[in-house]
């Protein structure tokens, strides 16, 4: 079942990692089918190496509905985002370098460049720490979501969402290369934020066409 939708996730999975925006057994991704499923990755397997079969279909309550292994131990976090924002189609959570350090250090990523502003709505927040897989770590990603398509965990990774998982991995890399580019151009001392005027403009663009509102 869903088995062309499998294979795009296995696919995303092994880009991403020659990418270098996860590694390993890390991160998980997660794709709405109708109104009340979903896919989600397993846990514990080397994700680039997972196969079609190892992917879960699971119910928006967490049943797990067809699958040979345990789902992704973010579980929580997909779903809680899913039940918060009904346009949101597809979830990536991945641990890449630069903005996991952005992670560590707890800091947002500012609106620097207009790329960034048609794909994440403004600053990537940095939700409030709560350890992995738990119920309180999903409540404060949903929190700091708000207008967004990415949010950074604080000492983890990042979360990006999309209409679909296409959309999710553009945000993904949009968001990586920007934090590679803050984190280098704040080795300068010198950054500067997009103008309030052209934050706002974007973030209406964004709204209208992600959000539809």
């Amino acid at each position: 079942m869903y088995m062309d939708l499998k294979r795009r996730m296995v696919d995303v999975f092994k880009y991403m990692d020659e990418k270098g925006l996860n590694y390993g057994r890390s991160g998980n991704i997660s794709v709405k089918v109708g109104d009340d499923r979903l896919l989600i990755t397993p846990s514990g397997v080397i994700k680039s190496a997972m196969s079609p079969e190892d992917i879960l279909l699971v119910s928006i309550n967490g049943e797990v509905i067809e699958g040979r292994h345990k789902p992704s131990v973010e579980m929580p976090l997909h779903l809680a985002i899913y039940m918060s924002y009904s346009h949101v189609g597809a979830i990536i959570h991945a641990h890449p370098v630069y903005t996991s350090i952005l992670a560590v250090i707890r800091e947002p990523l500012p609106p620097i460049i207009e790329e960034m502003m048609l794909y994440t709505g403004g600053e990537v927040r940095v939700a409030d720490y709560a350890p992995f897989g738990t119920e309180e770590l999903a409540e404060n990603a949903v929190k700091a979501l708000k207008g967004r398509s990415a949010v950074i965990l604080a000492n983890h990774g990042v979360v990006t969402c999309g209409r679909n998982l296409d959309e999710a991995l553009e945000v993904l890399v949009v968001v990586e290369r920007t934090s590679q580019i803050y984190v280098l151009a704040k080795l300068t001392g010198k950054v500067h934020s997009l103008p309030d005027e052209i934050v706002d403009y974007y973030k209406s663009l964004f709204a209208k066409k992600i959000i539809g509102q």
